[in-house]
């Protein structure tokens, strides 16, 4: 993770400068996988897009999940939830009338203020919102999310540290940095998350198609995502670091080797996460609860 006054922080979580409903989605919300994204793909369609290459790492087939579990059972964890939550199940058919995915950004703000209010929506990033916050999901079990994929503003402020050599850690006020983002993640329903998301799939499931994966679907994705992240750990006493250089690491090999969503869960404090997970197990159960038995040979997120 990065020195304080680095902004690009692969273990920032989106902050109140962009924690929307994507923190929600995301911290899912939250977003930053295991799922493959065709590089070369992902380059083009970001430079069709945003007029430049992204730099895409590469898919991590096997992230290391930050327990005892062996890695190979770790790895493929997350698509035996998908497999066991989803499969059999599908959205319903969203009656919107709803804008080619390039020009959604003004309907997906509408839609978000409904759940951010007018201060809420100033933390977004309100170009390619969609694109941005699909991407960001995928990237939650991958090593790191990269910065040009964040649909929210990185966080204002300093890591903040107690201690040095052995003794480094995070300092308990650190937390403090990311309770505006959790009190506003905690404040939105979860059913009215559901029901601005189920009005916006057939953008997301667009998106994720046009991202490399015509053959899924994104809300199989996103309850992978989901639950990969309620399996973030919960250390309950300091959290060590080391700065081999100018990035800060966790000092446990575990924690540092964890994926990039459950990295971003640890950093933000042991209550905070706890918050953070509380508010996505009652997405996913509102979530699932509006789902329906897939229809014979339909198609990926239809």
């Amino acid at each position: 993770m990065p020195h304080p006054p680095t902004p690009n922080d692969p273990l920032r979580p989106p902050p109140p400068s962009r924690v929307g409903w994507m923190v929600a989605v995301l911290l899912l919300l939250a977003v930053l996988a295991l799922g493959y994204v065709n590089r070369v793909r992902l380059q083009q369609f970001t430079q069709a897009w945003f007029g430049q290459s992204a730099a895409v790492p590469p898919a991590a087939s096997a992230p290391v999940a930050a327990s005892s579990t062996p890695p190979h059972q770790a790895a493929s964890a997350p698509q035996a939830v998908a497999s066991a939550a989803s499969a059999p199940l599908q959205l319903p058919a969203s009656t919107a009338s709803l804008p080619d995915l390039r020009n959604s950004d003004a309907v997906a703000l509408r839609e978000f203020g409904t759940l951010l209010g007018k201060p809420g929506l100033a933390w977004l990033v309100p170009r390619h919102l969609i694109l941005h916050l699909v991407a960001t999901v995928d990237n939650l079990t991958r090593p790191v999310v990269p910065l040009q994929v964040w649909p929210v503003h990185p966080l204002t402020g300093a890591l903040r540290t107690t201690g040095q050599g052995d003794t480094l850690a995070l300092a308990p006020d650190n937390a403090r940095r990311y309770a505006p983002s959790v009190q506003l993640l905690t404040s939105i329903a979860p059913e009215h998350a559901v029901a601005v998301y189920l009005q916006l799939s057939p953008l997301f499931e667009q998106a994720w198609r046009e991202l490399g994966h015509p053959k899924s679907a994104f809300n199989d994705r996103l309850l992978a995502v989901i639950a990969n992240l309620l399996q973030a750990p919960e250390p309950e006493g300091p959290v060590f670091l080391r700065q081999p250089k100018v990035l800060y690491a966790y000092a446990d090999p575990a924690l540092e080797a964890a994926p990039a969503g459950q990295k971003i869960l640890l950093r933000m404090g042991l209550q905070n996460e706890r918050g953070v997970k509380g508010w996505l197990r009652q997405f996913r159960q509102a979530l699932l609860a509006q789902m329906r038995p897939a229809a014979p040979g339909s198609a990926p997120g239809r």
